[in-house]
């Protein structure tokens, strides 16, 4: 009995160690950023990266992408590619919110307070940074 137990238990975790991540279009992502951002240093196309927060079936997975736009008060990024166990999967994402390093919700690393446009970062001052550590919300599905 407890050896088909262990058996059954083995299984499902395999199956969910080597399972195809599932990305449906709208899934909502939080994020926490691996590199700093900064318009006054940053450039577009630079590499960009993140670990998910949630949906808990994907926490963990590694995010990676591509500064899109990068200065004055105006910064976007996207994500491209979803990294999970042994498994790649080509997706889209757009920024829906943001909280900074610190912590504080619609406040960039520079204590602006921030709004979303179509996906990118607006700043009211000359500049707009995001430092490793912040928290992204994102929604994104397959590419």
């Amino acid at each position: 009995m407890r050896a088909a137990w262990y058996a059954a238990c083995a299984l499902w975790l395999g199956g969910l160690l080597f399972a195809q991540p599932k990305v449906d279009e709208g899934t909502r992502f939080l994020v926490k950023l691996g590199d700093t951002l900064d318009t006054r240093i940053t450039r577009p196309g630079e590499c960009v990266r993140a670990v998910v927060i949630s949906p808990m079936s994907l926490r963990g997975a590694r995010l990676e992408g591509f500064v899109d736009q990068a200065e004055g008060p105006r910064l976007r990024f996207s994500f491209r590619t979803l990294r999970l166990a042994e498994h790649t999967v080509p997706i889209h994402t757009e920024i829906t919110g943001v909280v900074n390093s610190k912590g504080t919700a619609a406040r960039d690393d520079l204590n602006q307070v921030v709004r979303i446009e179509k996906g990118t970062i607006v700043a009211p001052g000359e500049a707009v940074a995001i430092h490793e550590g912040a928290e992204i919300r994102l929604v994104g599905g397959p590419r």
